[in-house]
C-alpha cells in the first residue's frame, strides 16, 4: 500500500523491532535514534505505533501515538510523527509546533529528526535535508533510518536514489519488512516491475497473515498493467481484513480497465469502510473522476463540486484544492477553467493551517494548470503570467514537485513559442506527468529524434496511475496510436 502520506515514512526511527518478533535480529546490534521519555505507558504506545504504521494500518497507529502523549505530553517524538500521520491541519500545525518547542529537552537524534520532518511540513528544504543526511552520518548502520531515508525519497519521486539507500536498508536486515515493501515500489517507479514482483514475494513470505503484503503487491501489478493478477491480489487482502482498505485498489484498478461503474461500487465500499475524513474525500474524488473517465461532463461536475464542498466543510483545503484542480483540467472552456483554478487558489488561502510545504506543491501545480490551459487557448500573455509566478515560487522552494512543475510549464510555453530543443529540455525533468510526456513525444516526432518518441510513447501507453492526469491523456494516446498503426501501409 503507497496511499499514505509522508507520516508513514517515519516508522520506525526509534529503538522499535524493525523485523517483528516472528524475524530473527541481525547479528550486529545497531545504534537507534532514542525514545526520549519517561513513560513507560508512553513507550509502549509509542512501539505499538510503529508496528501498525509498519503494517500500513494508519488509523491505529495515530491513535497509539495520541494515547502516547497523553501518557507523556513532553513525548516529542510522539508530537512529531503524530503532525505526520494526520491528516487533520489543525492537529498537523499544533503537533508541529509542540515537537519544536521540546525538541532542547530531548536527544540529538531526535532534534534531528524534528527538524527534518518538520522542516520537510514547512517547506523549509535545506536545514530539513541536512537534518536528514546527519541522522544517516550518525547512526550509518541503522537499517531503519536508511528505509526512513529511502522512503522520503520515494515520496518525492527520486526513485534511483531512494533505490541505493532501500538496498542499504534491506542488505543490514535482509527480513526488515516494510524497507522489503518500499524497495519494491522503488523498482516499479523506475520501470524494473520483476525486480519489483520478487521484493513483493519475499515480503508475502514474510508477512504471510498481514494483509498490506497482498495490497502492495496488487498496486505493483496493477501498475504494470496486469490487472486480474491485481485484482487477486488485492482480494486475498480484503479476504485476511475487510477493514483494511484494499476496496480502494480494487476501484483503481477497474477504472484503470475502464468500468467505471463496478469502479464506483468499489470506492463507496472504501469510503463505507473508512474511519479517516480525508481518506473519505480521497476516495470521493476518485470516484468522481470515474465520470471524467466516461466524458460525461454533467455527472463529472457535479460529482467533483460535492467533494470539493465536502472538502471545505470538513476543514481540508488541500482536498477542495485537489477537487476543483481536476476539474479545472477536464472543463473544455478556457474562461471557465482559469475560474475553476482560481477557486483552487482561494481554498489554499482561506486555511492558514496548511502547511507551507504542502500550500507550495499546491500552488505549484496549480499555477502549471494556468500555463497549461493558457497555452491550449493560446493566451500566451497569461501562459507568461503564470510561468513567471511559477518561477518565483520556484526560485524560493526546494521542493521536487515544485521544480517539476516549473519545468513542465515552462517547456509548454518555450513549445507554443517554436522553441522545441529548449522545450524538450525542460520536459525531461517531468516525464512521469502524462501531459508533459505527450507533448515531448510530439517535439520528438516533429524534430526527427525518433528513438526517442518511440520510447516516451511506450511509457506513456503504459502508465497506469488512477489519476485525472491519466484519465485524460493515456487511453485517448493509446487509441491515437492503435489509429495510426492501421492506417500505416
Amino acid at each position: 500500500m503507497l496511499r499514505r502520506t509522508s507520516a508513514v515514512i517515519v516508522l520506525l526511527t526509534a529503538s522499535v523491532a524493525a523485523s517483528g518478533v516472528r524475524h530473527r535480529r541481525p547479528s550486529f546490534s545497531p545504534q537507534f535514534v532514542p525514545i526520549t521519555t519517561h513513560s513507560q505507558n508512553a513507550r509502549v504506545k509509542f512501539e505499538s505505533a510503529m508496528k501498525n504504521l509498519e503494517y500500513m494500518r494508519r488509523d491505529q497507529a495515530l491513535a497509539d501515538l495520541r494515547q502516547s502523549v497523553i501518557a507523556d505530553p513532553n513525548f516529542a517524538q510522539g508530537h512529531i510523527l503524530i503532525a505526520h500521520v494526520s491528516h487533520d491541519p489543525v492537529e498537523q500545525a499544533a503537533s508541529r509546533t509542540r515537537a519544536k518547542a521540546l525538541a532542547s529537552k530531548v536527544s540529538r537524534g531526535e532534534q534531528l529528526l524534528i527538524t527534518w520532518l518538520a522542516g520537510v511540513q514547512e517547506g523549509d528544504y535545506l536545514p530539513a535535508i541536512a537534518a536528514m543526511n546527519d541522522l544517516l552520518t550518525i547512526y550509518p548502520r541503522d537499517q531503519r533510518l536508511q528505509f526512513l531515508a529511502g522512503r522520503w525519497l520515494v515520496e518525492r519521486e527520486r526513485y534511483s536514489q531512494a533505490v541505493v539507500l532501500l538496498e542499504k536498508a534491506v542488505s543490514l536486515a535482509p527480513n526488515y519488512p516494510a524497507a522489503i515493501n518500499e524497495l519494491g515500489y522503488a523498482y516499479a517507479f523506475t520501470g524494473e516491475f520483476q525486480k519489483g514482483f520478487a521484493q513483493m514475494e519475499h515480503y508475502i513470505a514474510l508477512e504471510p497473515d498481514q494483509p498490506n503484503p497482498h495490497d502492495s503487491y496488487g498496486e505493483l501489478l496493477r501498475m504494470a498493467g496486469k490487472f486480474d493478477e491485481a485484482l487477486v491480489q488485492y482480494r486475498l487482502s480484503i479476504r485476511m481484513d475487510p477493514n483494511f482498505g484494499s476496496e480502494l485498489g480494487v476501484a483503481d484498478t477497474y477504472a484503470l480497465m475502464g468500468n467505471q461503474a463496478a469502479a464506483r461500487e468499489e470506492y463507496e465500499r472504501a469510503i463505507v469502510f473508512s474511519l479517516d475524513e480525508s481518506d473519505k474525500i480521497q476516495y470521493q474524488l476518485q470516484s468522481a473522476v470515474t465520470w471524467i473517465r466516461e466524458n460525461n461532463p454533467k455527472e463529472a461536475n457535479r460529482a467533483v463540486k460535492a467533494v470539493a464542498k465536502h472538502a471545505h466543510s470538513a476543514g481540508l483545503p488541500a482536498w477542495e484544492s485537489e477537487a476543483y484542480l481536476a476539474l479545472a483540467l477536464y472543463e473544455p472552456d478556457s474562461k471557465s477553467a482559469m475560474k475553476l483554478l482560481g477557486q483552487a487558489e482561494a481554498a489554499l488561502r482561506e486555511h492558514n493551517l496548511i502547511s507551507e510545504g504542502d500550500r507550495q506543491d499546491k500552488l505549484a501545480h496549480i499555477l502549471w494548470a494556468r500555463a497549461l490551459r493558457a497555452s491550449q487557448a493560446e493566451d500566451m500573455g497569461a501562459a507568461d503570467t503564470a510561468l513567471a509566478k511559477m518561477q518565483e515560487l520556484s526560485e524560493h522552494s526546494r521542493s521536487q514537485a515544485v521544480e517539476r512543475c516549473y519545468h513542465a510549464a515552462a517547456g509548454m510555453v518555450l513549445e507554443a513559442q517554436g522553441k522545441h530543443a529548449e522545450a524538450a529540455e525542460h520536459l525531461q525533468e517531468d516525464v512521469d506527468n502524462p501531459f508533459s510526456m505527450r507533448l515531448l513525444w510530439q517535439i520528438y516526432r516533429s524534430t526527427g529524434r525518433t528513438d526517442e518518441a518511440r520510447e516516451i510513447a511506450a511509457r506513456l501507453a503504459r502508465l497506469n496511475v488512477p489519476t485525472v492526469e491519466q484519465a485524460l491523456v493515456v487511453p485517448a494516446f493509446r487509441t491515437e496510436l492503435i489509429t495510426e498503426a492501421r492506417t500505416q501501409p
